[in-house]
């Protein structure tokens, strides 16, 4: 186990190498997930309500529910009349917008590189026979 630490509310919090890495999956899990990365960086312009961020997304009910329940779960985003991030949520967009930004910026370097990797990949247009020696 790793060393005590004084918790949010004053517990201490000891945390095994297991826990210690479940979180940090499900932080980079946040960071990696199209849903999760989306709704962070909308609410990042101000709190909103289900319906807006709904409207204004391409998420299904059923996926932006669940996505928000983790978020608030994580204590990324906090829910009362709207949806808003918490220091912690609004701390983590911060490392997300450079990210966000590195992705746009070689966006055509990465499509080219699809492109030419999908083009290798596709399989050669074949006379009818087997090309494996029989």
């Amino acid at each position: 186990m790793m060393s005590a630490r004084e918790g949010r509310k004053g517990r201490d919090v000891t945390a095994t190498i297991k826990e210690l890495c479940g979180v940090r999956r499900d932080v980079l899990g946040h960071v990696g997930s199209r849903w999760s990365s989306l709704v962070l960086t909308m609410l990042d312009a101000g709190p909103r309500r289900y319906s807006e961020i709904r409207r204004s997304s391409e998420i299904n009910q059923r996926m932006l529910t669940l996505t928000l329940r983790e978020l608030e779960r994580d204590g990324l985003i906090a829910h009362g009349a709207a949806y808003e991030l918490t220091p912690a949520g609004r701390s983590l967009v911060e490392l997300i917008k450079p990210l966000i930004s590195w992705s746009d910026r070689h966006y055509e370097h990465i499509v080219e590189s699809r492109h030419a990797a999908a083009a290798r990949s596709a399989p050669a247009i074949s006379d009818g026979r087997d090309s494996i020696a029989r």
